[in-house]
């Protein structure tokens, strides 16, 4: 009878550990005076395996608090390997969120994200959101003499991703890109320039540019996050044979893409400065915003009297040396250490689609700041 009652016992005790298991809770706390919506939780891959006992290859759930599906993705930043699980967050002001985590059957969930190498367009790379829409230019574009490493800013009205779309109707004579048919449009231009908030070797207050993209490789392909890497051909700055490597991904819902800017040099130099910028339209009048302490720095365009007014923005969290306007475009400038990776986020906003004033996108520009510093609390159990 002793014997029963400790197996029962033992039972009882490896099946409470198995259910303890199969179960991991995220409890997300915003201790902001604001909140927080579609925010992007990140979770290491590893600490979900060993909580769930499951291998990289094993189906997941995540639940919100009502215990319904959420969308998630893991991300293996091109490396192959699960590296963490991400989710978005929605988190009150001063309140905590519970999610769970446990083995199942995934719903479908339409992608918010979307990239790809467009080859029957000059060889552009275009990537968007379910907010946004952006492209760089690649090397079949560089052979007919249009030089460009800037990124192109393409306004949306739409949560539907629509690049595939917009380059079909447009390169058979359908429906220009460049026109708005109630969806958004391309109506920025960038040329020669850095475009939409890139960054160049910054060399006795001189940029130096660079020239197409030569390769790339996309590194996680939604739902929730387009990550990719370009490389580019080393260039001339200023006597200083510089290569170039730009890691940029956008999560859905925001109008920020990071950037990761990898600069190596054929000098032994052990720093160097760099530029980010934004390019001006000339001739017009400058309204913009700099705020070097915090590392804010923001153009809006001149309006436009049919499409409306296109609002640009950089934020490097560690903040900026200097800004100033030089050469065309705002800049943003620091000192850089080569073969690190340099770290912003840079994008745009549309009074068509959320912003009414400059002063609502500065504003936005502001909150993600305050995001960063004061990063939600993620405690996993």
């Amino acid at each position: 009878m002793k014997r029963f009652v400790i197996l029962f016992c033992l039972l009882g005790i490896l099946f409470s550990c198995n259910k303890k298991e199969s179960l991991v809770t995220v409890k997300v706390t915003n201790s902001s005076s604001f909140d927080r919506r579609h925010e992007m939780v990140e979770i290491p891959w590893d600490s979900i395996c060993q909580k769930l006992l499951i291998t990289d290859n094993q189906k997941i759930i995540v639940l919100d608090s009502g215990g319904q599906q959420i969308p998630y993705q893991v991300i293996t930043e091109g490396t192959g390997k699960n590296l963490k699980l991400i989710f978005l967050a929605d988190v009150e002001a001063g309140k905590m969120a519970m999610y769970e985590i446990k083995k199942g059957e995934p719903q479908t969930f339409a992608p918010m994200v979307y990239g790809r190498f467009v080859p029957e367009r000059k060889d552009d790379f275009a990537w968007e959101n379910n907010r946004v829409a952006f492209r760089i230019y690649g090397p079949a574009l560089e052979a007919t003499g249009e030089i460009s490493n800037g990124m192109d800013f393409w306004v949306k009205r739409t949560d539907s991703l629509v690049i595939d779309k917009w380059y079909k109707n447009d390169l058979a004579g359908i429906a220009s890109y460049h026109e708005d048919h109630g969806e958004g449009l391309d109506m920025y231009k960038v040329g020669r320039t850095l475009g939409l908030g890139m960054t160049a070797p910054y060399v006795h207050d001189t940029l130096c540019l660079g020239r197409n993209f030569t390769e790339y490789k996309i590194l996680d392909q939604g739902p929730l996050r387009i990550s990719f890497q370009l490389n580019y051909k080393p260039y001339d700055a200023g006597g200083t044979l510089v290569t170039e490597t730009r890691i940029l991904s956008l999560d859905a819902y925001s109008y920020l893409n990071q950037v990761k800017n990898i600069f190596t040099t054929d000098s032994t130099v052990s720093e160097m400065e760099v530029a980010t910028g934004i390019v001006m339209v000339q001739d017009a009048k400058e309204e913009t915003f700099m705020d070097t302490k915090n590392g804010i720095m923001a153009y809006k365009l001149p309006e436009d009297s049919v499409n409306g007014t296109i609002y640009t923005g950089v934020i490097n969290p560690r903040g900026f040396l200097s800004v100033k306007v030089s050469q065309g475009h705002l800049l943003g400038i620091n000192k850089y250490k080569p073969g690190s990776e340099y770290v912003y986020y840079t994008g745009g906003g549309w009074s068509k689609a959320g912003f009414e004033t400059f002063d609502a996108w500065l504003s936005y520009l502001k909150m993600q700041k305050n995001k960063m510093i004061e990063p939600m609390k993620i405690e996993i159990q």
